[in-house]
């Protein structure tokens, strides 16, 4: 990865943790939803996707942690498929905790919060893409 890259990775990181999400009567960082998951007996965890926020919230959290397990092990081995599929996963759990924004004031707050992680992802997403593509090219020029 170049240096360039292992910044933004990082700021994906970091800002994927301050993702703000409703919890009961309050609001909490989702790095405490995926720190508090395994402990937790109140969170529970369901993939499918309901109008109630806390059930997803779990999914959500876990969803965001393997990408950011992912995406923090693809900055140091520097796989660039990894680093994709890290993204991929953490929008799948940024989704689930954002999949009610049109009907509920929680979901648009977190999504919110959740945009400069979504913008900063994107662009990794497409600064990989672009690097993929030109590295098959150029690939296939060579024979």
């Amino acid at each position: 990865m170049i240096n360039q890259y292992r910044g933004l990775a990082i700021a994906i990181l970091i800002t994927s943790c301050i993702i703000i999400v409703g919890m009961g009567h309050g609001a909490v960082p989702v790095i405490f939803a995926e720190v508090a998951f395994p402990i937790a007996k109140t969170l529970k965890f369901s993939l499918t996707l309901t109008n109630n926020d806390e059930d997803s919230i779990a999914a959500g959290a876990l969803f965001l942690l393997i990408g950011q397990l992912l995406l923090f092990i693809s900055t140091h081995k520097l796989k660039l498929i990894m680093r994709l599929v890290a993204l991929v996963m953490m929008w799948i759990g940024f989704f689930y905790l954002v999949h009610n924004i049109f009907t509920n004031g929680g979901s648009a707050f977190t999504f919110a919060t959740g945009s400069p992680f979504l913008f900063l992802s994107v662009a990794l997403f497409s600064f990989d893409v672009r690097q993929y593509w030109l590295q098959n090219k150029t690939d296939i020029e060579q024979e």
